[in-house]
């Protein structure tokens, strides 16, 4: 399989099995959303963003090192496995004390801090899964995490509907996380069993403590990138509340659906750049190059589209009044997707190309910029200012991580932004300028203008039109 439908495939599986989540997830958020209003749904963004922040500190960098090294040498993942599972067994202990002590320390209402200690248990569960998860990336094999999250995901909102309308408490919520990550652990775990990625138990103590020494950078990176993904929720649930929280993340949780298939886009491409870095160095500067094209044709047009139609969108979504601050916020955030994914792809990129260290700075500077701009905008202008400072922190990432990406010859240059760019522009001043219609009008129609337009302006020609359809028909 060409290097081009290898990537195209191993992005269909992940934001397949990241979509099935996000998707009935978000009917999950919609069912509190409009059950029981902004407030319970800021209580369950800030168990969110404290389990994603201590699941990714808790797993040390480890899982991106493996996915790397066995991507490179295959024969090598019982090994990893085993002196990963030592290695990052202990980060996860001493992860979970200072989660403890953390909600502790927060200014949260009482039931807040109790649905929070009960999530630390997801932690050990996490080890599993995203030691597991790691082979399967390594291996190309994608689609076993698109199974385990379709089990898990209709688990868990089943289970989520029938608890939360029988007993309402914000105990369920953990309880619900707790189970639906459990069962994709075990999911994985099989995985990687049933395919002898992982076979007799091969610890060697020395051979951990190396993994935890070598991992140490992509901790930081790792680290100070959920943190940075999560500090726009933190920011708000202590400044302004959970109420407003609510509020801010009802746009945000629209805008998770492109933020995930950038995430898996990323992750689709980490092994095969990773290979390519060893094999070519050309090919590995022109894959990169077409993967940023590609995102910014598919990128471009969203952000248009969801500034123009957001009152719509929110409208529809949701039924409560108070939501109605949010479609500025939806408008704001989907600009910020685009910095967004140019920052992710070439933090990657770094990464594979045995550059982690740059990468961690690049991730430090704008940590930097954001524990500035974050706070202080939301401050300012609320639940808008945090969206704003949020794509301004992505926008210094992504300026930053292209400056130290120079040096790898990129295939890409301003006119793979300008083409689309234009098409996307011409598609959101018809949708603004024709009378107000429905969305299952006016979403199929901007589609249609901007593909003409774009393929007129050549963003994108024959073949990745014939890569598409070839990926579909597979």
């Amino acid at each position: 399989m060409s290097t081009s439908r290898s990537a195209a495939r191993n992005t269909i599986f992940l934001s397949l099995a990241q979509g099935i989540r996000i998707v009935l997830g978000f009917a999950l958020i919609l069912f509190i959303a409009n059950r029981f209003g902004a407030t319970w749904q800021g209580k369950f963004s800030i168990l969110l963003a404290f389990l994603n922040i201590f699941q990714v500190m808790s797993s040390f960098g480890l899982p991106r090192l493996i996915t790397r090294e066995v991507a490179r040498v295959h024969d090598e993942s019982n090994r990893y496995f085993w002196a990963g599972l030592v290695a990052q067994g202990s980060t996860t202990v001493l992860f979970a004390a200072a989660m403890f002590v953390i909600i502790a320390l927060m200014p949260y209402p009482d039931d807040t801090k109790a649905m929070l200690r009960l999530a630390i248990v997801t932690l050990p569960m996490f080890l599993l899964y995203s030691l597991s998860a790691a082979l399967l990336r390594a291996f190309e094999r994608m689609q076993y995490l698109v199974y385990a999250e379709v089990l898990s995901s209709i688990a868990q909102i089943t289970t989520a509907v029938i608890v939360l309308t029988v007993a309402p408490s914000v105990m369920a919520l953990a309880a619900i996380r707790i189970a639906g990550l459990s069962l994709s652990a075990l999911v994985v775990l099989a995985s990687v069993l049933r395919m002898r990625m992982v076979r007799a138990p091969a610890i060697h103590l020395p051979f951990a403590w190396d993994l935890l020494r070598r991992s140490g950078d992509l901790f930081v990176l790792a680290s100070l990138d959920a943190i940075l993904q999560q500090l726009d929720i933190l920011s708000l649930s202590i400044v302004a509340g959970e109420s407003v929280t609510g509020i801010y993340d009802a746009a945000f949780r629209l805008v998770q659906v492109l933020l995930t298939l950038v995430m898996s886009f990323t992750e689709a491409m980490y092994p095969i750049l990773s290979r390519l870095y060893m094999e070519s160095r050309q090919r590995f500067g022109a894959v990169t190059g077409k993967a940023l094209q590609y995102g910014m044709v598919a990128l471009l047009p969203i952000a248009v589209g969801a500034t123009v139609l957001a009152p719509q969108i929110i409208a529809l979504l949701y039924r409560r009044p108070d939501y109605a601050a949010s479609a500025n916020v939806l408008a704001v955030l989907s600009w910020g997707a685009i910095v967004y994914f140019v920052m992710n792809l070439l933090s990657r990129t770094l990464v594979a190309g045995d550059r982690q260290r740059v990468s961690m700075w690049t991730t430090v500077i704008m940590m930097v910029t954001g524990l500035i701009l974050v706070p202080a905008l939301t401050h300012l202008l609320g639940a808008v200012g945090t969206g704003l400072g949020l794509s301004l922190m992505f926008a210094t990432g992504a300026a930053v991580a292209w400056y130290f990406s120079r040096d790898f010859d990129l295939t890409f240059d301003m006119g793979c932004v300008a083409r689309p760019a234009l098409a996307a522009a011409i598609m959101g001043a018809t949708l603004y300028f024709l009378p107000q219609l429905p969305l299952v009008v006016a979403v199929p129609a901007g589609v249609l203008v901007y593909g003409v337009f774009a393929y007129g302006l050549r963003a994108f020609d024959r073949s990745d039109i014939a890569l598409f359809r070839g990926m579909v028909r597979r």
